[in-house]
């Protein structure tokens, strides 16, 4: 692949994943959905129910779903041979990209500093609480995003090559 074609491709998916993840993140608050696994500041609960596991573990499902797909329609289906490697580097691009989207403009930016009513945010869902929020999420965030491009980058090989 050439740098024109890398760009345009983390170009292409990471707006198509930013605008997933907004629709994501719009549904999760709306149906009250993102308080199974965190407190009304945003934060993690100390103790997580089932429901908080599975609204998490299907976000990350959903997260390796995209990941895939962007590989197969942006990448395989247009004829890039790619090794393991070069896909993991692209898909953790692309997860960055969207980590970053996430970090940045969905917690900093919409949670903690514009707050629309259409997500009903409570009161301790505010600039201080999503500052600690994204805080602790960078180390884990990235360790979890190496694994999800890994498994990722292993499956678009072992069904796509």
């Amino acid at each position: 692949m050439l740098a024109g074609e890398i760009v345009r491709y983390l170009a292409v998916w990471g707006i198509i994943g930013a605008f997933l993840f907004s629709l994501f993140v719009i549904f999760v608050f709306r149906s009250r959905l993102v308080y199974t696994s965190r407190k009304e500041d945003g934060l993690l609960k100390e103790k997580i129910p089932l429901a908080g596991y599975l609204t998490s573990g299907g976000f990350l499902v959903l997260i390796v779903v995209f990941l895939v797909a962007a590989n197969y329609f942006g990448l395989y289906q247009k004829g890039y041979p790619l090794n393991f490697w070069s896909l993991f580097a692209l898909n953790f691009s692309l997860y960055l990209i969207l980590f970053l989207f996430d970090s940045l403009v969905i917690d900093g930016l919409v949670l903690g500093y514009w707050r629309p009513a259409f997500l009903q945010l409570p009161a301790a869902m505010g600039g201080e609480s999503m500052r600690e929020h994204i805080l602790k999420s960078i180390p884990v965030g990235i360790v979890f995003g190496v694994i999800i491009c890994l498994v990722c980058s292993a499956a678009s090989i072992y069904f796509f090559d």
